[in-house]
């Protein structure tokens, strides 16, 4: 069975609408599995966001050394930590870069995308040539659109207990909303990878923090110990996605995007399966990943 057939075999059981985008690095072979499909980034916009960041930083907008105050505007719902701290902290840029990757604080994500400002991050996709991905939206505007409320001080148990709203702009997959296809996402982390995004250096610093990550159920989830795996999950209820790099070795690296969707709705009044099927879907990531690291491994 060929690797396409493979990744096809999980993607069809895995219990949910998936599209894959993977790339070796060194030898240019690709796999795609509907990578051109659009779906909502959630919170793999992080990554765009962090290019820009840098790019940014190389203009002399900001360093990576200056420190902002967080406030209560500025705080937003979890993921994170920043938003259950006192106001008057001050986080350095780099702190803020890396709360927003590795444990995908939201916060710490609206505090950067405020000062890049609203149009930046779309505009230096397209102009890399990016242009199926878009990022018009912050995280508090998402949340704006999904929930009753996006304030970040209300009941945390009694928000949890609230109502979605799935017809809205956080699920579109027009350019209205934060947008991606598996395969613009791939690419982008091939141009990481190779130093073409801003500059060598820069590129070694976002994979630096890419590297840190916390969040690895998914791609790395069957991993061997200790593979380093340079990725960013997204997720909002039925979504689930994760794109990175996971380096198989010394001269082994495959660049892979996994979106999918699922229908969570239909097993909303089932507390089990609510909770098993969103991890069957993070064994189909765990499956593909130690697939491409099995095939492109040169241990």
């Amino acid at each position: 069975m060929s690797l396409e057939s493979e990744i096809r075999h999980i993607t069809a059981n895995s219990g949910a609408a998936m599209a894959v985008s993977a790339l070796h690095l060194e030898t240019g072979q690709r796999i795609d599995v509907d990578a051109e499909r659009v779906y909502p980034m959630c919170s793999v916009l992080k990554i765009p966001v962090l290019v820009e960041a840098f790019r940014q930083i190389e203009e002399g907008h900001f360093t990576l050394d200056d420190r902002w105050q967080l406030t209560t505007d500025e705080k937003n719902l979890p993921s994170g930590i920043l938003v259950f701290f006192d106001d008057g902290l001050a986080p350095t840029v780099k702190d803020l870069l890396m709360l927003m990757i590795i444990i995908s604080d939201n916060t710490a994500t609206d505090m950067v995308m405020h000062r890049l400002g609203k149009d930046a991050v779309t505009r230096t996709m397209h102009n890399l040539g990016l242009t199926d991905i878009h990022v018009p939206l912050t995280i508090r505007e998402l949340f704006d659109d999904l929930l009753p409320s996006s304030d970040p001080t209300q009941d945390m148990l009694a928000l949890a207990r609230g109502p979605r709203n799935r017809t809205g702009i956080s699920y579109s997959l027009g350019p209205d909303n934060d947008t991606g296809t598996p395969a613009a996402l791939t690419e982008l982390l091939a141009r990481i990878w190779r130093g073409e995004v801003v500059n060598r250096a820069a590129c070694d610093a976002m994979l630096d923090i890419l590297l840190k990550q916390q969040l690895n159920d998914r791609l790395p989830r069957y991993l061997p110990p200790g593979t380093p795996c340079a990725h960013k999950t997204g997720t909002l209820p039925g979504i689930r996605n994760d794109s990175g790099i996971i380096y198989a070795g010394e001269d082994a690296h495959v660049a892979v995007t996994v979106f999918s969707r699922w229908d969570d709705e239909a097993v909303s009044d089932d507390p089990i399966a609510r909770s098993e099927q969103p991890i069957a879907i993070d064994a189909a990531f765990g499956r593909i990943g130690r697939l491409l690291y099995d095939a492109f491994t040169d241990a």
